[in-house]
C-alpha cells in the first residue's frame, strides 16, 4: 500500500464492516417483504426498495476496500461501470424515504382517500416511483456523459460519479433532506391530534417517526452537507475526495442498520424477521399488529402507520 492511502485504512475498514452488515441485514429485510404475504401494501414496496438501495449502496465498498489494499487504481469511467449499481443506491435512496413520507402523511391526514388509492395500489405505486426514478435516471444519464476514462482513482461510492454530476446531486438532496424532515415532523404534528383511545398504538408511530427524522439529520443531511463542502468550497482536488469519503459516516451507519431499527421499534417486522428464522413470535407482537381493536379510522391506515 502506497504511503499515501494509509490515512484512508480507518474509513476503508469502517466501510468493509458496514458492506458486511448492510448487505445481510437489508438482505433479511429483503427476504422478510417477499416471505410475508401481509407486506404487500405500496408502503412496504417502498421499505422494500429502499433496503435494496441501501444494500446496492454499501456493497460498492468492497472495490474500494480491495484497491486501497492492493494499491490498485481503475479510470473515473471504469469506476463508474463498476460500482453502477451503487450509484443507483446513492441516488434514488433519499428519494425513496421522501416517498414513504408522503404515503404515511396521506395515509393519517387523508384516511378515506389513501383507502381509495390503496384500492388501485399498482397505479398508486407507480405514481409514488416516478420522481425517484425520474432523479435516478436524470442523474445518472447525465452523469455517464461526463466519465473519464484518463483519470485514474481508487474507486470509492463518491469517485463513481463524475465530479459535476455528484456535486448536483449533493445540492439536489440537500433539498431533498429539508422535504423529509417537513413531511415527517408535519406527520407527527398531524397524529397528534389522534384521539386518546389511540394514544397506545401511536406512540410506536411517534417513535418511528422521530427516528426516521434522526437518520435524516445524522445520516443523509451530514454527507450532504460534508459534500456541498467538498464539491464547492475546496479547490484541492485530492483533500475535496477525502473530505467527501469521512462525510459518508452518517449516511453508511444509515444504510446498515435497517434491520436493527425495525425490528426495534416495528412489531410486524419483528414479528416477520422472527419467523424467518423460526423464532417464537411474541404474543405482544401480535396484538400491536392487528388492527382489530382501533377504531375505524386507524384501520385504515393499519398496519402501515407503524413504518417509518
Amino acid at each position: 500500500m502506497i504511503d499515501s492511502n494509509w490515512p484512508l485504512v480507518p474509513i476503508a475498514l469502517f466501510y468493509l464492516v458496514c458492506a458486511v452488515v448492510g448487505i445481510i441485514g437489508n438482505g433479511i429485510m429483503v427476504m422478510v417483504f417477499m416471505k410475508e404475504s401481509k407486506f404487500k401494501l405500496p408502503v412496504n414496496y417502498l421499505i422494500t426498495l429502499n433496503c435494496l438501495a441501501d444494500l446496492f449502496h454499501v456493497s460498492g465498498h468492497f472495490v474500494f476496500n480491495y484497491q486501497l489494499v492492493t494499491d490498485e487504481t481503475s479510470s473515473q469511467a471504469n469506476c463508474f461501470f463498476m460500482l453502477f449499481h451503487t450509484v443507483i443506491g446513492y441516488c434514488i435512496s433519499g428519494s425513496l424515504l421522501l416517498a414513504i413520507g408522503f404515503d404515511r402523511l396521506i395515509a393519517c391526514r387523508f384516511p378515506i382517500n389513501y383507502r381509495t388509492l390503496l384500492s388501485n395500489g399498482t397505479l398508486y405505486l407507480c405514481a409514488q416511483l416516478l420522481f425517484p426514478v425520474a432523479f435516478t435516471t436524470v442523474l445518472i444519464g447525465y452523469g455517464s456523459q461526463l466519465i473519464d476514462f484518463n483519470t485514474q482513482i481508487v474507486c470509492m461510492a463518491p469517485l463513481a460519479l463524475p465530479r459535476q454530476a455528484f456535486g448536483y446531486f449533493t445540492y439536489a438532496s440537500n433539498v431533498i433532506n429539508v422535504a423529509i424532515v417537513i413531511v415527517y415532523i408535519y406527520s407527527y404534528v398531524v397524529l397528534r391530534g389522534y384521539k386518546e383511545r389511540d394514544a397506545r398504538r401511536m406512540k410506536y408511530v411517534f417513535k418511528s417517526i422521530s427516528f426516521t427524522v434522526v437518520v435524516v439529520l445524522v445520516g443523509w443531511t451530514t454527507v450532504t452537507i460534508g459534500n456541498t463542502v467538498a464539491i464547492g468550497l475546496i479547490e484541492n482536488q485530492r483533500i475535496s475526495e477525502i473530505v467527501s469519503i469521512h462525510a459518508g459516516l452518517g449516511v453508511n451507519i444509515s444504510c446498515s442498520v435497517n434491520v436493527f431499527v425495525f425490528y426495534a421499534i416495528n412489531s410486524e417486522y419483528r414479528s416477520g424477521i422472527r419467523r424467518l428464522f423460526g423464532l417464537t413470535v411474541q404474543s405482544s407482537d401480535i396484538s400491536k399488529s392487528d388492527p382489530s381493536g382501533t377504531t375505524k379510522r386507524m384501520s385504515l391506515v393499519a398496519p402501515a402507520t407503524l413504518q417509518f
